[in-house]
């Protein structure tokens, strides 16, 4: 496997709200060779969860 050519690190903390926008934002870009990092700083507000509902969708994911 190749390493993907850009890394884009997303940080997020109690963002529950705007993170599902931002994820959709970069995922819609036309470049095909990257890799998405979220960084997750222990999140209260349903993060996590929703992130795993988007890492169960149809789309390769990796999770910790």
């Amino acid at each position: 496997m190749s390493r993907p050519l850009v890394s884009v690190v997303m940080p997020t903390y109690s963002r529950q709200a705007l993170l599902d926008f931002s994820v959709e934002s970069v995922l819609a870009q036309t470049l095909d060779d990257f890799e998405l990092l979220i960084v997750d700083d222990a999140s209260t507000d349903g993060t996590i969860e929703m992130l795993a509902r988007k890492a169960s969708s149809d789309r390769p994911c990796e999770r910790p």
